[in-house]
């Protein structure tokens, strides 16, 4: 069976179906959302034994953990305390994690169920990550592509591939505490300061490339040499700098409202043009 999260069925449904009651899962994933976690939360509960194996540890941060772009409608919530909590719960118990020690370990993912009364496995191997967007509870653009198998040979040599990996151990290591810490840091209250300093960096994030001094003031025109530059104090520097970053912004980039912006770039380009000058 086929499923790409789109027309042909979904990843999260297709496993809600089987049975999760004293079973065991082996999961080979690229990444590893809490949201991932919430979509199979109630079944992941009734697990004897869980696996979970992350090919891209290396490029997963705190962001990533709570989730991309495609999952805004999750994340717009505000719930990641709670979800994280719950998640890290989850892993203290019979859950073994481990990590590849190099990035892009594998380009397959792979959700392997081996079914309490032990007569039945099942497993879906494609791109489809533990993730909403891997388990088709959220909508992506992204072309995605799974198979899920049900005959006994297949599913038990994906099985001993994944066991293959998951000892593999000069190339895995064990992950589990490093992940608990990042998910209780993510559920812990955190105090004032650094919620703003977050939240004016992923603000500002994309244009701190382009506050380099040396790109904003050109050194020839002797800017730095003067005596009213001197005698500013830091915050006036960057308030300068940044005044002067926006002066070259072309003319009609800038808002009707800020004409008096308007007025301070004819100023300073023609001061900074008698300074070339001199």
């Amino acid at each position: 069976m086929l499923l790409d999260n789109k027309n042909s069925g979904y990843v999260g449904n297709e496993l809600k179906k089987r049975s999760f009651e004293s079973s065991k899962l082996a999961v080979l994933s690229s990444l590893f959302t809490i949201y991932g976690f919430a979509a199979l939360k109630k079944e992941l509960s009734k697990l004897s034994q869980s696996r979970l194996f992350l090919t891209d540890w290396q490029e997963q941060s705190l962001q990533s953990l709570i989730g991309s772009e495609t999952e805004l409608r999750l994340i717009n919530q505000l719930d990641q305390r709670r979800v994280a909590s719950e998640c890290s719960k989850w892993l203290r118990g019979k859950v073994e994690i481990k990590a590849s020690r190099q990035p892009h370990y594998s380009s397959q993912n792979l959700f392997h169920l081996s079914e309490g009364n032990g007569n039945s496995s099942f497993a879906i191997h494609g791109s489809a990550a533990l993730t909403p967007t891997g388990l088709g509870d959220v909508r992506s653009d992204a072309m995605q592509m799974n198979t899920a198998i049900t005959d006994t040979e297949t599913t038990s040599q994906l099985l001993s591939w994944f066991d293959s990996i998951w000892t593999d151990e000069a190339n895995v290591k064990n992950i589990k505490q490093e992940l608990i810490e990042k998910l209780d840091f993510i559920a812990s209250d955190q105090p004032a300061n650094f919620v703003y300093f977050l939240t004016l960096y992923n603000i500002f994030k994309d244009f701190l490339e382009d506050i380099d001094e040396e790109n904003i003031i050109k050194s020839k025109t002797g800017f730095k040499d003067t005596i009213v530059w001197n005698k500013l104090y830091k915050f006036q520097k960057d308030g300068v700098l940044g005044a002067i970053d926006k002066c070259q912004v072309p003319c009609d980039h800038i808002p009707k409202r800020s004409y008096a912006l308007f007025r301070t770039r004819l100023i300073l380009n023609d001061w900074l043009s008698q300074q070339e000058r001199a």
